[in-house]
């Protein structure tokens, strides 16, 4: 039989989207700021937090069933919501001293134990952005890539990450939580914003899909 089409969602101004772990439910932000979760199916969508009208870049649902966000507030990084009962904690925040502007892009990491996130110069740019991990067994933190931002874990064990444009490709010890080996460029001319964001995501077989372009929308 023919699949009929299933409308998720209508009349909002939605963005941010990003999708739970088992696939049964989108969650996004709308314009009023809020973090909503719509299943699937259909279905009314469910108000889990206020994050702000300032945006985000960037959320991610992890297997403990809480989503961690970046809600572009200079007051915190990255904070985490619970998708049950929409309870906020925040989970990091920028060091000034250390010329840290905010924390963007989270990725869960595979089984949950550590995100990524990218640590945005408050001075220098997108070009000055760190990728670091959090690792939530022992609420330590260190530096993966210097000079890149909005990285994606693949399972062919690498980091894809973004730099000058140009998504790069480095060895990743998910075990160990460390880099290993030289980045190599994979994929030139991708669209990417003002924050340090690339217009890509990567399936969880390894599928790389993207949108051509440059930096923060300028002509090809």
């Amino acid at each position: 039989d023919a699949l009929a089409p299933v409308t998720v969602f209508t009349g909002n101004h939605l963005s941010g989207l990003f999708v739970s772990p088992d696939g049964e439910w989108i969650g996004f932000r709308d314009v009023l700021g809020e973090l909503k979760k719509v299943a699937v199916a259909g279905g009314p969508a469910v108000t889990l937090a206020t994050i702000g009208t300032a945006g985000s870049s960037g959320a991610t649902w992890g297997p403990d069933d809480t989503i961690i966000v970046a809600t572009n507030s200079a007051d915190t990084g990255l904070q985490r919501v619970s998708a049950a009962d929409g309870s906020l904690t925040v989970l990091t925040r920028p060091d000034r001293a250390r010329g840290e502007a905010d924390h963007f892009w989270p990725e869960m990491l595979p089984g949950g134990r550590a995100v990524l996130f990218t640590i945005m110069s408050l001075t220098d740019g997108p070009d000055a952005a760190q990728v670091a991990v959090l690792d939530f067994q022992t609420g330590t933190r260190k530096i993966l890539v210097r000079g890149g931002s909005h990285a994606h874990y693949v399972s062919s064990g690498h980091l894809v990450y973004l730099a000058a444009g140009t998504l790069h490709a480095v060895p990743f010890d998910l075990a160990r939580l460390e880099t290993r080996g030289t980045p190599v460029p994979v994929v030139r001319d991708v669209e990417t914003t003002v924050n340090g964001g690339a217009l890509a995501v990567v399936a969880g077989d390894g599928t790389l899909a993207y949108v051509p372009g440059s930096v923060a929308g300028t002509p090809r």
